[in-house]
């Protein structure tokens, strides 16, 4: 099943997930809006994927709102966008 964009505002939101710790040895999942889209050998091939894929929706979509969500090893989950800088939001509130 293809995960599905969340539509807020005028934008698309898509979310990846990359965790810090390993499911299983040398297993890492990737998750895009909570479904999981791919297993991979390391964290580094898994968040190059999501990367790749955020740049491929951005360039498709210009409206699309990418978040990078990162685990670090102190177990703190991170926004980022695709320059690996943190997350700003592109919704503008009223």
């Amino acid at each position: 099943m293809t995960p599905l964009p969340i539509k807020q505002g005028g934008s698309i939101v898509v979310v990846f997930d990359i965790p810090f710790e390993s499911v299983g040895p040398g297993l890492w999942l990737l998750q895009k809006n909570e479904f999981e889209v791919g297993e991979f050998c390391s964290r580094d091939d898994a968040l190059e994927c999501a990367i790749n894929e955020a740049r491929r929706i951005e360039a498709a979509n210009a409206a699309s709102d990418i978040v990078l969500n990162i685990e670090g090893n102190d177990g703190v989950w991170r926004a980022f966008d695709t320059s690996i800088k943190p997350y700003a939001s592109r919704v503008q509130h009223a």
